[in-house]
């Protein structure tokens, strides 16, 4: 089924889906075509119509090759309305298939049925009539003088069809509201006197006859007045009527329920929906819970953001049904409170409405038992609600499925969110996102029917799936891309743009032509302070808090009622699971806030100043008693924070400098050590003037992680190089700058042994610290130092003392490192004396340095912890060490800190050695295949028991 619509902008359905035609020249072909109502329009006509004066040298080829477009774009079903004849082209339609066609019908009917004494039906078919007008007939050929006439005609008759809408409300005893609508109508056109006489006579019968006298007089003046002649004869005869109170003014008597006609034409059997032709992916336990949901609750809204699939489940639900009728009811037309029970009660079946459509329904559905699926309810939600309000009550056996994009909260209402499909499943397989990819890929070429992704396809489909957010509409139109791109391309484009995905395939059930239609559907729904917040939202990366939307929100912004407003129109999702709870704008969504914004620039400045304030205020708690809780927020804002350096890097990269070299202990604790590094490196190649302080910063930064890389070595360049860069302090500022450096000098070289060095730079600390006392976090390093420094040279006792000292020292202040690392250095000590007596003082001490580095998420100490304690657990059980060495070995390379184990020591081989040569493998590929939760379990529970061995011997 064809439609063309002009009463407004240019548009054509097929099936009811728009179709995208190309842009305005092609709308114009159409429009200029629509005019002839089916009959041909020669070239030089047609060519007006399209380009006005400004047209080009060779009309005809010029029409050739739009009209080729247009017909490519109406696709095989639809390219055959565009005829060529001899005499040109011309629009093979009926006058059914064209809103202006349907509308003269319409009116047409209208008046026969109120000559034919038929009111309630004659006001139905003008109220229909109206509905089909969007805007001016025609207003895609602009003020075209070929286009002037047929547009006259249809105003003309819109303006006929208004005033006798209103005549047969007066007809119907409707008095009051036609009254009502008359006298805005008179203010409108006031030279048209059948509405004076219209609105006279509704006042007289209202009871109110100098009333009506007084339009009437009125209206004489004004035509007296300005145009110098009098009121025609039917005014003139309604006057004396009403003079003479004649009893034929007055509508006959009519029983208190006349106004409301019988429902007719309701179906005598149950309708059927049909499913859609392409299969249901990753929604099987969504229709399971929805129709356990549906069997306890009469109402129920499947709420969820743009293309997530809600419409597709609603009608494969109501599909499935086998008890029952079923009636679907498509909003995403109606544009009015009104159009929302006329829609509903044309679902129903009644072909006939008075004024008061809602009765009429509830009389249809009284005992009648079944389910109404309402489908894009969000643009009507206070009509829905409100209506659903009135029938639920009066209709016991309906139940009511919804499908909207926000709650209607309407009493009683069941709300069932529907999340996007997921990317991964529990078990950390490829989940149903890309299982719809792959089989909408397969579907659409006949002869990839047995493909199967290699795994560089795979990849590129997971990262377009997760650029999609997994959702399914976003999705089909990424796998009809593929043909085009392959999967690879199409992933790459993805980074860039949206509107690569192209249109909506015909049939589809989404009522919009494009994935960022759908999106600017609700966006345009939103109130303008809701939208003003969205747009600040868009550059965060991975969710924000409530605290970071206060940050970045529009001066005077409610932001508690804007962010509410968001995830109920699900714009913004919300996890609730979480602590402080985490808020999240979807990427797509994302993406079309970007290219809407109408000044892009200055919400990415402010999202990156929230950035430096939020390193600025949590990066120093890492060195003190608020470690856990500055760890967990920056744990949380990671994404966040990438975003923000990246565009510091861009605009102000001794800003991006200072952020990347803040987080130094950050970036080995969450494992993106080279991620690290590298933002750090690239920030001061791109200020190499900064501020001497800052220049410090970075190398330090540098220092601390190269030494987590396991590269001692350059660890003890770096700082000495941030040393000399201080010379001489001259402040409490580069004194605390210059005390960190040495003390990262020294730490570097005890790990490769380089006594002098560390020697000297304890010294050198030392002296310093007599001038500008060192803060206690740096102090419990340099005595961690000094301690390894004497176990060097042989003096153990002293130097696990001073280890101690350094713990205590540490947990006092509140600085976890230092404290995990005094346990962890403890151990290395004990464990390399050779003592067996101490193996169980050696546990302990690595289970309290697990209990510290997990509270800080840190990943590379916690695999220092593991690759020790796999040496440590040697002797007792070789099996567990051999495996622990494995997924120590595994995991570092994961975050680039396989350097720091790559010597097999004496005891990994003895481990080793005590096992058979399968039972080796099978432990290796055990350690490779645990996840980090599994490898940090195992220690722990391997620590436990063989210290709980070691205490009964």
């Amino acid at each position: 089924m064809v439609f063309c619509r002009i009463l407004g902008p240019c548009a054509v359905e097929v099936d009811g889906i728009g179709i995208d035609l190309g842009g305005p020249v092609p709308r114009r072909v159409v429009s200029g075509l629509s005019i002839a109502d089916g009959a041909p329009v020669d070239d030089r006509v047609l060519a007006e119509y399209v380009w006005a004066e400004d047209q080009p040298s060779n009309v005809v080829n010029a029409l050739r090759v739009v009209v080729s477009r247009l017909r490519s774009a109406l696709g095989a079903e639809a390219r055959g309305i565009i005829e060529r004849t001899h005499a040109g082209y011309r629009l093979a339609l009926d006058s059914d298939q064209t809103d202006h066609g349907r509308f003269a019908e319409l009116v047409e009917r209208g008046r026969a049925l109120l000559a034919d004494g038929m009111a309630a039906e004659s006001a139905q078919a003008f109220r229909t009539a109206l509905e089909l007008w969007r805007g001016d007939p025609w207003t895609d050929l602009g003020q075209t003088v070929a286009a002037a006439g047929a547009r006259a005609r249809l105003s003309e008759l819109r303006a006929v069809a208004a005033e006798e809408l209103q005549a047969a409300r007066l007809a119907c005893g409707d008095t009051s509201a036609a009254v009502v609508d008359l006298t805005e109508a008179v203010a409108e056109m006031p030279y048209r006197e059948r509405r004076w006489e219209l609105l006279a006579l509704g006042l007289y019968r209202s009871g109110r006859q100098g009333h009506a006298l007084a339009e009437l007089r009125r209206v004489r003046a004004l035509l007296v007045d300005e145009l110098g002649v009098d009121p025609g004869p039917a005014l003139r005869d309604l006057e004396q009527r009403m003079l003479d109170q004649d009893p034929v003014l007055m509508p006959p008597a009519t029983d208190a329920g006349a106004r409301v006609p019988a429902v007719r034409s309701l179906p005598s059997a149950p309708r059927r929906l049909t499913r859609p032709a392409t299969s249901l992916v990753g929604r099987a336990g969504d229709l399971t819970r929805l129709a356990e949901v549906l069997a306890d609750h009469r109402l129920v809204t499947l709420y969820g953001p743009a293309g997530v699939g809600k419409t597709r489940l609603a009608v494969e639900h109501a599909a499935a049904r086998n008890s029952g009728e079923t009636w679907l009811v498509r909003l995403a037309d109606a544009h009015t409170d009104d159009g929302v029970a006329v829609a509903v009660a044309a679902a129903v079946g009644i072909t006939h409405l008075a004024d008061h459509p809602v009765a009429l329904i509830e009389q249809a559905l009284a005992n009648r038992a079944g389910l109404l699926v309402l489908d894009n309810c969000e643009h009507l939600a206070e009509a829905v609600a409100g209506l659903l309000a009135e029938i639920l009550p009066a209709c016991p056996l309906l139940t009511v499925l919804a499908t909207s994009r926000h709650p209607l909260n309407v009493d009683g209402e069941q709300l069932y969110p529907l999340r996007p499909l997921p990317l991964r499943t529990p078990e950390g397989e490829d989940g149903a996102a890309l299982q719809l990819l792959f089989d909408r890929i397969r579907a659409g070429r006949a002869a990839a029917a047995g493909w199967h992704a290699d795994p560089d396809e795979r990849l590129a489909a997971r990262e377009i799936c997760g650029l999609l957010d997994g959702l399914p509409l976003a999705i089909e139109l990424a796998a009809a891309r593929e043909r085009a791109f392959g999967l690879r391309a199409l992933a790459g484009h993805l980074r860039a743009r949206l509107d690569v995905l192209g249109s909506t395939p015909r049939g589809s059930l989404t009522p919009h032509a494009t994935l960022q239609a759908a999106i600017g559907w609700s966006f345009d729904q939103l109130a303008e302070d809701d939208q003003a917040l969205l747009l600040r939202l868009w550059p965060f990366e991975g969710g924000f808090s409530w605290d970071a939307a206060q940050a970045v929100a529009p001066e005077g912004a409610a932001v508690s009622a804007s962010l509410a407003a968001l995830v109920d129109r699900s714009m913004v999702m919300a996890d609730v699971s979480e602590h402080p709870i985490r808020y999240r704008v979807l990427e797509t969504i994302r993406r079309y806030c970007h290219d809407v914004d109408p000044d892009a620039d200055t919400t990415a400045v402010v999202h990156a100043r929230w950035i430096r304030a939020l390193v600025a205020a949590h990066a120093p708690l890492i060195t003190g008693p608020e470690e856990v809780r500055a760890f967990g927020v920056l744990s949380a804002e990671l994404p966040n924070i990438r975003a923000g350096i990246a565009f510091d890097l861009e605009h102000d990269p001794v800003q991006a400098l200072r952020t990347a070299a803040a987080l130094e202990y950050v970036w080995p604790s969450f494992g993106v050590l080279a991620e690290g590094m590298r933002l750090i490196r690239s920030a001061m190649r791109a200020c190499p003037q900064a501020p001497v302080n800052d220049r410090v910063s970075g190398l330090l930064a540098l220092s601390i992680d190269s030494f987590h890389c396991g590269d001692a070595a350059e660890a003890v360049r770096l700082a000495s190089s941030a040393a000399d860069l201080l010379g001489e302090t001259k402040n409490a500022e580069q004194s605390a700058l210059l005390v960190k450096a040495l003390v990262f000098v020294g730490a570097g070289a005890t790990a490769v042994r380089d006594i002098p060095t560390t020697q000297a730079a304890l010294e050198r600390y030392r002296g310093e610290t007599a001038r500008y006392p060192a803060p206690a976090w740096i102090e419990s390093s340099a005595i961690l130092c000094e301690g390894l420094l004497e176990v060097q040279q042989g003096h153990q006792a002293r130097g696990e003392e001073l280890l101690h000292t350094a713990r205590d020292k540490a947990a006092e202040c509140g600085f976890g490192w230092a404290r995990g690392t005094a346990d962890l250095t403890l151990a290395r000590s004990m464990l390399g004396s050779g003592e067996q007596s101490q193996a169980r003082s050696v546990l302990l001490a690595l289970s309290r340095a697990v209990e510290v580095f997990q509270s800080q998420r840190n990943l590379a100490d916690l695999l220092g912890v593991v690759w020790t304690g796999s040496r440590a657990l040697a002797d007792h059980s070789p099996h567990v060490a051999v495996t622990l060495r494995s997924a120590a070995l595994e995991h570092a390379a994961r975050i680039g800190t396989v350097d720091r184990y790559s010597t097999a020591s004496p005891r990994d081989r003895n481990a080793a050695a005590g096992l058979s040569a399968a039972e080796r493998a099978g432990a290796e590929q055990a350690g490779r295949e645990l996840t980090w939760d599994q490898m940090i379990e195992l220690f722990r529970t391997s620590a436990l028991d063989v210290s709980a061995r070691l205490e009964g011997n």
